[in-house]
């Protein structure tokens, strides 16, 4: 096959690939499939041409001549009708044919008039010698009426290019102009062609001619059917930027290598390797400064409505990098990329818990309609991870999902949606409206704001992080001046860095001379609390302590303090946190309710302790009434004298014992039996047990039950358990009290992680009363929480302080209707200590 065989058939794949690509990419949009017509008439014609060129016979070169006119006709036609579409791109194909109706029906009459000898009389093969092989043709009187036919449609495509470019906005108008250079390009590409044949020294020059298609049709293909598309400002500029640089660099070289030729001549034989080499740095020494002075000059001579990227990318990084709420972080950059695209509008939505919420939007009234996140623009939003334009959408082959994505763009007033991603989960859109001189958004402007986007998602998470930490500063003040108990922080230099107002209120320290202040200022217990945390690294909890003034050396508060070691996140120390409550009034009215408690005991025992009075009294009152009959007799009044004097003696120490009992005392410890005191106890509520027919079992297996303790108060807590147990039974039962011996592990009071085993003697009271429920147990011991319809609640809230007062623990088990058991631990005196 010769070259020229060659040629048109390249020729001919390359057009029928450009074209058929184009038709698949949406080959339900009117211009792609009349762009595949128009390609296609461009390709028969190509066949027509290949056809004339090697013809053998007069008959096939008639018929490759008129079939190359009626092909040639129907190019300008098929053109005309794909300006056309892109003119009104919401036309359907039918429409677009009955709109150009007229110049379908005049191509068929030159067509028809191409097949008679009206337009073709005869045709004469070439000479054998010669080299062209173009037959000789002898048109008739029609040729002139086919060559005016061309003026015609050509005038009918001028004019729509002119109404388009004219009154048409955004990606028509792009179209249009891609349409219009492609077409325009098309003559000098072919005169460029035809030149470089002749100076290659082809015999045939006229058979690259049609090369020219490849160019147009390439230019015209990437305008309509390419998914982003520059901006025509922009590769008009690019190319005479890239053609200016490649000629400035070329004058560059010859320039150098001749000077060098030139200086070298006399002192080198062969300068031609050294002219070369130095040419060739020079000009790539070059490249960089005469690019960015082509650049500045081609940007100033043609200029482009297109977004500044550089520019834009300057400004949001000022804007990322200073740290705003998520208000004011969507604001600037809201206005920043309508500035930069020129739009009319844009939204920021953000998508959380299957909602959308309106977060900025730069419109005076905005549209905030509620997004799904079932809907069509978040799923492709989150499957593609790509900017979503509603141009973009209708040159690619249409889908369901696709359909319903431009419905939805409709509905929102939006030209483009691009995804906000955190940790690649999509967390919002940023949706913008039409531009405002009528522009499309070109490849550099999506590509640019899916960046700024990826960038912002990024901020707005830090945004978030710093509202949520700003917000979380305003409630931990809030919460920390509104704390009954004062809360001090004190760094690992022994300086204070929180103060609250209640700490201010105890210590009667302001907050201005303790910020910042070493701890020494603090008072004593308070700063030896932190001093031991910070030393040891671990805090102490429930430790009371006394503050006094410093002027009068007079107590002025009790507090109860608790205090934990601060890590941070990297393990690195940050502090010891210290927390006190003024227990002040609370100390009163403890003692308050153990006075009242008291009290109310010795009516409880009012019957009991009536039992054990009446008996002396009887034998008083009888000894009494036989002392007038039997004054003479000195036995008599020796018994009488002694017994009186007993049973007085008796009755004065109940009675001292119940008003020792009601009196207010602070615990003074001193060394005692515990199973005596239980022992007296026991008498104490004899008369309780017996009114409700109540068995008493004692097994005093304690061999050791020296403590000390305080046997008044101790003996108030033991009658509190035994009355509690009396009532817990009711009417018919059993209380089992006994003593053994054991060690216990007692908590330490600075710290509960460090607990000291120790020798105690247990007591335990055992009931076969209806017992606790499970969710009231943690309950029983604070104060005023009582099950039952009468009473304070106190009982075993005083008997639980008291047990506390003496380094004792107290615990119980109870089950539902099998009875209640409480243990008391005590610590026992170690042998060797005096009694």
């Amino acid at each position: 096959m010769i070259p020229g065989q060659v040629i048109l058939l390249v020729i001919f794949v390359i057009n029928a690939a450009i074209s058929l690509s184009v038709y698949f990419t949406n080959s339900k949009r009117s211009q792609n499939r009349l762009f595949l017509l128009f390609s296609s008439s461009l390709s028969v014609w190509v066949i027509f041409v290949f056809s004339i060129a090697y013809a053998k016979t007069e008959l096939s070169a008639a018929i490759g001549i008129r079939g190359a006119s009626i092909a040639g006709a129907s190019i300008p036609v098929t053109f005309y009708i794909f300006c056309q579409a892109i003119a009104a791109p919401h036309l359907k194909l039918r429409q677009l044919f009955l709109k150009s109706r007229a110049m379908l029906l005049l191509s068929v009459i030159v067509a028809g008039m191409c097949c008679t000898s009206f337009f073709l009389q005869e045709v004469t093969l070439p000479n054998p010698t010669n080299q062209l092989r173009i037959p000789e043709a002898d048109y008739g009187y029609g040729f002139f009426v086919f060559m005016a036919f061309f003026p015609l449609v050509i005038y009918r495509t001028i004019y729509v290019f002119y109404k388009t470019l004219r009154f048409s906005k955004g990606m028509p108008k792009a179209e249009m102009q891609f349409a219009l250079i492609g077409m325009t390009s098309a003559l000098p590409v072919a005169l460029i062609i035809h030149v470089l044949a002749i100076i290659s020294g082809s015999s045939q020059p006229q058979q690259y001619g049609p090369l020219c298609i490849i160019p147009m049709n390439l230019v015209i293909a990437y305008g309509i059917a390419t998914r982003r598309i520059l901006g025509i400002e922009r590769i008009i500029r690019q190319a005479m930027a890239y053609a200016l640089l490649a000629g400035s660099l070329g004058l560059v070289y010859f320039a150098c290598w001749h000077a060098m030729n030139y200086l070298l001549s006399d002192v080198m034989k062969d300068p031609s390797m050294v002219a070369q080499i130095t040419a060739i740095v020079v000009t790539l020494i070059s490249q960089s400064p005469i690019q960015h002075h082509i650049r500045a000059a081609t940007t100033k001579l043609i200029g482009t409505k297109s977004m500044d990227v550089s520019g834009t990318m300057k400004q949001a990084g000022e804007i990322f990098q200073s740290v705003y709420a998520v208000d004011t972080l969507s604001k600037h950059f809201s206005q920043l990329v309508q500035h930069a695209l020129n739009a009319k509008s844009i939204r920021i939505i953000s998508l959380e818990k299957n909602q959308s919420a309106l977060n900025y939007s730069t419109e005076s009234i905005a549209i905030d309609k509620a997004i799904s996140t079932e809907s069509a623009l978040i799923q492709m939003a989150a499957s593609s991870k790509d900017t979503i334009c509603k141009d973009t959408l209708s040159r690619v082959r249409e889908t369901e999902l696709s359909i319903r994505v431009q419905k939805e763009l409709n509905e929102l007033g939006a030209n483009m949606a691009v995804g906000i991603f955190s940790k690649s989960v999509l967390s919002g859109l940023l949706l913008a409206g039409p531009k405002k001189g009528g522009g499309f958004y070109d490849k550099t402007e999506l590509d640019a704001i899916q960046i700024l986007c990826n960038q912002f998602a990024v901020a707005l998470e830090n945004a978030q992080l710093y509202t949520e930490m700003q917000d979380s500063k305003i409630r931990n003040e809030i919460m920390l001046d509104q704390l009954v108990s004062g809360v001090i922080v004190a760094s690992p230099d022994r300086t204070i860095t929180l103060f609250n107002h209640e700490a201010q209120r105890i210590t009667g320290i302001p907050d201005d001379a303790a910020i910042g202040k070493p701890i020494g200022i603090l008072p004593r217990a308070i700063q030896m609390a932190l001093e031991t945390t910070l030393e040891t690294k671990t805090g102490v909890r429930n430790m009371d302590a006394t503050l006094y003034n410093p002027d009068t050396e007079e107590e002025s508060a009790n507090i109860r303090m608790g205090s934990a070691f601060l890590l941070g996140h990297d393990g690195k120390p940050m502090g010891a946190l210290l927390v006190f409550t003024d227990i002040t009034e609370l100390k009163g009215l403890e003692e308050q309710v153990r006075r009242t408690d008291q009290l109310s005991s010795v009516g409880t025992l009012a019957a009991g302790m009536a039992h054990e009075i009446k008996n002396p009294l009887v034998t008083i009152k009888t000894f009494s009434q036989l002392l007038p009959k039997r004054y003479n007799d000195e036995d008599f009044r020796h018994d009488f004298s002694s017994l009186v004097a007993h049973e007085v003696s008796r009755i004065d120490g109940i009675v001292n014992e119940l008003l020792s009992f009601s009196k207010p005392a602070k615990p003074h410890l001193i060394p005692m039996k515990l199973q005596d005191t239980i022992a007296q106890t026991l008498k104490l509520t004899h008369e309780q047990r017996a009114l409700n027919h109540i068995d008493l079992t004692t097994k005093y297996n304690a061999s050791n039950d020296e403590i000390f303790g305080d046997a008044k108060l101790l003996s108030q807590a033991l009658i509190n358990l035994k009355l509690n147990a009396i009532e817990a039974i009711g009417e018919g039962g059993n209380i089992t009290i006994g003593t053994i011996n054991c060690n216990y592990r007692f908590a330490s009071p600075d710290s509960r992680e460090r607990a000291t085993t120790k020798k105690c003697i247990r007591l335990q009271i055992t009931d076969t009363g209806k017992g606790i429920e499970r969710d009231k147990l943690q309950k029983i011991f604070d104060p005023f929480f009582t099950s039952k319809s009468e009473g304070t609640g106190m009982g075993l809230s005083v008997a639980h302080g008291i047990i506390s007062e003496h380094h004792g623990v107290i615990e119980v088990e109870s089950e539902p209707g099998r009875g209640t058991t409480f243990y008391v631990y005590i610590p026992v005196l170690e042998e060797g200590i005096a009694k």
